[in-house]
């Protein structure tokens, strides 16, 4: 059976104990705790496959390592998301000047010295504040408004950034503000301060000391210095402690003192530049995404894209091209990732990012594929050009939550993003060329053919099409950078080889691509969809905490359970009726608008009646394609927020224990439901318990809204 590939720098927390891997076996993994007494524990791979749906399971790329080495990112946020919105906006400052270091350092421009990069760094300076410029004018257009820029680094700092940044595996959290660890500290006199850098600098030598001998001989000498003071009446100096040893070691350049440490050789071996074109040997390990306007006219006629229009565009609607983001895993030439839109948007490439990271087999059966479309998975690097989508905050925020790299070679260079530029050639050569409507790629070729007249498709029929080239055209067909092989049989042969690709589990999928509410914490935990969600943490809140309010986060394609916010911590939180388990919020709004048209007053649903209309609703494949955010947008807070008061006014879920007094009929609107109203419409609400019981339901009242129980 195919294993994941998880390696012993991975940090594996089941049932809140932290394991790192101890074996690969045959039939499964086995994990050893990492603290005393070290339980082992063995999980099968079909195991593995079941927690990465559940929240009692979370997975850490580097994870064991990462708690190591990286004290000084404690006291962050576990997410890069869930800092302040400042020391965001600071960070993305920062990394936009380290990465503008690294492509000089790449190009031979500047060395990693104080000196050489005072040289460039009047010329990082200015492409940094371009880069603001731009982003700003295209927030504010108008003539005379103030435009704010942030004090420079100088060069120490810069490298200062940029080392921390490359240490921490380029992670974005390396460049968060340390605001948190601020106090009064003692400051070493000047002679103290040089011989300490001097003992440090001995960390740097073919003798290749330890961290514990340089500690060793510091405490030595301080003791010796301590005594000649002491003869001159002056106080005792207090020797460092091994940590601070450790970071004055950390602090020196990586490069040199290896160099120094192993010959120049083995430093330049270590420290080789591997950038752009690298040749990739595993599935995940770098993906590339771009956005291609498909040189066909297609009629936009889904309410997916319609309802993105406004009323002018919708009475002036003709064929348009519409822009398909695409991702392709670079080691395969696997097509990963896949969303269709109007227009190009920083919203389009993360929503393809979340295709990247999910089995879209569901999709390609929906649309009558005869391959599966399993592939994909958490990308290691994500390369992308400089397209606004691409050099976005949100899209930068999404590859961080991912632990990914993004890089983003400058733009007309195609041959540093070769593998999706020759994707897109292909498309255009291969699959365009098979329907009417086609707008070539330059005046000459197209000639007097009329590309709108000969229009053909509509968006969701190019969604369909395009879907099935991927999956059964070619993802089959032989390839030539495969030496022959096919994508499909290329990506089985690797993760036998190498493993399937490191997972997203589902308490990270909410927290990156999830959607954010607040809802209002009641006796029955926080309601959303006409469900209410609870777990123990958000009961022990209500009753023993000030917090009134709770952050949550859900996946759009299973509103089974939530991540609640509580002190600072998610938590998962379960629908109470089961009814939503395993459901997407674009079944749900399907569902509510049938039951709304049965009944606009009030409708009491228990879980097993749910399920049964759900059975019955005849959702067509577009649908499908629609729930797995191929076609259309994901929804913003407010746009739930409206949905919820449109489609679920009325609405509220029963636990399963209600249905046996429903009464029985073939209609499946008719069990379940609460129907017209009654005289306890009028009569006065009383308060509800602080603990009510699993069963209890709230009376049923006229003008029920979701904010009712708060």
């Amino acid at each position: 059976m195919k294993h994941f590939n998880i390696n012993l720098l991975d940090l594996v927390i089941l049932d809140g104990v932290e394991y790192r891997l101890a074996s690969h076996e045959p039939e499964g993994i086995v994990l050893i705790g990492t603290a005393p007494p070290h339980p082992a524990r063995s999980i099968s791979h079909g195991e593995l496959e079941e927690l990465l749906r559940s929240p009692r399971f979370r997975y850490i790329p580097q994870g064991a390592a990462r708690t190591a080495a990286e004290r000084n990112l404690d006291g962050l946020p576990e997410y890069f998301r869930d800092l302040p919105e400042g020391k965001q906006e600071t960070a993305l400052w920062r990394l936009l000047f380290v990465e503008e270091l690294l492509r000089c350092i790449k190009a031979g421009l500047a060395r990693r010295n104080e000196a050489s990069v005072n040289i460039i760094l009047p010329a990082v300076i200015a492409a940094v504040e371009s880069h603001m410029r731009k982003r700003f004018r295209k927030r504010f257009k108008r003539a005379g408004r103030m435009e704010t820029s942030r004090t420079p680094p100088c060069a120490k700092t810069l490298l200062t950034w940029t080392r921390a940044y490359e240490r921490s595996g380029f992670s974005i959290m390396a460049l968060v503000p340390q605001t948190h660890r601020c106090g009064g500290r003692g400051q070493m006199l000047p002679g103290e301060l040089a011989a300490f850098d001097a003992l440090i600098a001995e960390y740097a030598s073919p003798l290749r000391q330890t961290i514990d001998q340089i500690h060793e001989r510091a405490t030595n000498f301080y003791a010796d210095f301590n005594r000649d003071r002491a003869e001159r009446g002056l106080p005792e100096l207090r020797p460092p402690s091994r940590s601070t040893v450790y970071r004055a070691i950390k602090r020196m350049d990586p490069y040199e003192t290896y160099l120094q440490r192993w010959g120049v050789d083995a430093a330049n071996k270590k420290f080789a530049i591997i950038e752009y074109g690298v040749q990739v040997l595993r599935p995940m390990e770098r993906v590339e995404i771009d956005e291609w306007d498909v040189d066909l006219m297609a009629w936009v006629s889904n309410a997916g894209l319609l309802d993105r229009l406004t009323t002018q565009q919708i009475a002036a609607l003709e064929v348009i091209r519409l822009v398909i983001c695409v991702a392709i895993d670079c080691a395969t030439r696997c097509v990963v990732g896949l969303t269709l839109s109007r227009s190009t948007s920083a919203e389009a490439a993360i929503r393809t990012m979340e295709t990247v990271t999910i089995d879209k087999t569901a999709i390609a059966v929906g649309l009558s594929c005869r391959h599966g479309w399993h592939q994909g998975g958490r990308p290691e690097t994500v390369a992308a050009d400089m397209g606004s989508a691409f050099v976005s905050d949100d899209f930068k925020i999404t590859c961080a939550g991912l632990l990914a790299r993004l890089v983003n070679p400058p733009g007309g260079v195609a041959k540093l993003r070769s593998r999706i530029e020759r994707l897109f050639g292909t498309f255009a050569t291969h699959f365009v060329s098979r329907f009417r409507g086609r707008t070539f790629s330059n005046p000459e070729q197209r000639g007097d053919y009329d590309a709108e007249a000969e229009a053909s498709l509509t968006d969701q029929d190019l969604l369909a099409a395009l879907v099935t080239y991927i999956v059964d055209v070619y993802h089959q067909r032989p390839h030539a950078g495969l030496q022959g092989e096919t994508p499909a049989d290329c990506w089985d042969r690797l993760v036998a080889k190498y493993g399937l690709p490191a997972p997203v589990d589902a308490m990270d999928r909410r927290a990156i691509f999830g959607i954010e509410l607040e809802r209002s914490i009641s006796g029955r935990g926080v309601r959303v969809f006409g469900a209410d969600f609870a777990c123990e943490q958000l009961r022990d809140a209500r009753k023993h905490s000030h917090q009134h309010k709770a952050r949550l986060r859900f996946d759009p394609l299973d509103l089974g359970w939530v991540a609640v916010e509580v002190g600072g911590i998610w938590y998962p939180a379960h629908d109470l009726s089961g009814a939503l388990s395993g459901v997407s919020f674009y079944q749900w709004s399907a569902f509510a608008r049938t039951v709304m048209d049965h009944n606009r007053e009030r409708a009491a649903i228990s879980a097993e009646i749910f399920h049964d209309g759900l059975r019955r609703l005849d959702l067509l494949s577009i649908e499908a394609a629609n729930a797995a955010q191929l076609g259309r947008m994901t929804f913003t807070a407010e746009e739930i927020d409206r949905a919820e008061q449109t489609l679920g006014l009325g609405l509220h879920l029963l636990p399963a224990a209600s249905v046996g007094q429903a009464q029985a009929g073939s209609d499946w609107l008719q069990g379940g439901f609460e129907v017209g109203g009654s005289e306890a419409d009028d009569a006065e609400v009383p308060p509800a318990p602080e603990d009510p019981p699993a069963d209890d339901t709230p009376p049923s009242r006229k003008g029920w809204r979701f904010e009712d129980d708060e």
